[in-house]
Order: C-alpha cells, then structure tokens, then sequence
C-alpha cells in the first residue's frame, strides 16, 4: 500500500488509484488518465468501493489490487456523511453495463443514452453519488452515473494535477507511475 499524496487519509476521503491493470488498463487508455479506479476511505486500512464485486469494504493491504493512491480531501468536510451513505451501500452491485455507456456516450458525443441501474454503481458513480447524497455536487451538471476515475483529478491539489500531466505525456517503458 503506497500513499503517493504524501497526505493521511481521513475517513470519507477520496483516493484515487494508478498504476492499472486488467480492466483498469482499459480505462486509463481510454479516459487517457493515469487513474484507473476510486474510492471511500473508510478508516485504518480500509476503503468502500465499487467494484467487479459490487460495494464492498476491503482492506488496502490485500492481496486484490489498488495499492498505489493519492488522497483527495473530502470536499467542505461531508466525508463522514458520504461515508455513512457508501456503508448503506454494501452488497449493492457493480454496473459493467455503464461503461460501456460512458464509453459510447464519450466517443458518439451527440449520443446520450438514458440509462437507470438502479442499485448498481461504476467506481466514480459510487463516489460522486455518495457526496451527492452528503449534499455536495462535485462536477456540476455531469450526471454522477457519467463520472469516470479521470474525472477526479480535478479535485487534486495543483502540484498533483502537474504530476497527472507529466504522466499522460511521458509514461515509464514498464508502465509503472512514478511517485509524485
């Protein structure tokens, strides 16, 4: 587990995954963002998140992957009640149909499809939905069912948006993010 922020996270805190694999490749290749998935941060180790196996809380230290991260701060201190939201959340599902309609929705622009899971969430639909729910929009008019992991990073302080830059234009030859 690699906090590259610098920064402890506090319960309801964002964090923001990089260094991607599998399915994760698609979506930093695609949203051409070094940051393939988000997250709650639920306190200790653990986190909230959406995922291939729905809403679960798991701990950063397993061996399932997401163990390198910045921290963004909950905006206006509502990370305590977007928390409690995302822990009414558990054992809801993980909406794979999404993004494929984000996908189609980004490169059709003119296309907007009307698409309603219900309890079902992608990664960032999962937080921007659960700041929603605190009160608190953190992309304007974007649907939170429309917001990718890519989108975050406009929450990140300036020296950290620098370092995303540097990152979609000069990766390693490995593949591997360099701390910022």
């Amino acid at each position: 587990m690699r906090n590259a922020s610098g920064v402890d996270p506090q319960p309801g805190d964002i964090l923001l995954f990089y260094n991607s694999y599998g399915l994760g490749r698609f979506i930093t290749t695609f949203t051409r963002s070094p940051f393939y998935h988000v997250a709650l941060f639920a306190g200790g180790t653990e986190l909230i998140e959406a995922g291939p196996k729905g809403v679960v809380r798991r701990d950063l230290r397993s061996r399932e992957g997401g163990h390198q991260f910045v921290v963004v701060r909950a905006p206006e201190g509502k990370g305590p009640a977007a928390l409690q939201w995302a822990h009414s959340k558990l054992g809801d599902g993980y909406d794979a149909k999404d993004l494929v309609i984000i996908a189609l929705d980004r490169i059709f622009m003119h296309l907007h499809l009307n698409y309603a899971p219900g309890d079902r969430f992608t990664c960032g639909e999962f937080v921007a939905s659960a700041f929603e729910q605190a009160g608190i929009r953190l992309f304007g008019d974007t649907k939170a069912a429309d917001i990718v992991p890519a989108d975050f990073a406009k929450l990140l302080a300036p020296h950290e948006r620098r370092w995303v830059e540097q990152q979609k234009r000069a990766r390693s030859r490995d593949g591997v993010i360099p701390r910022p």
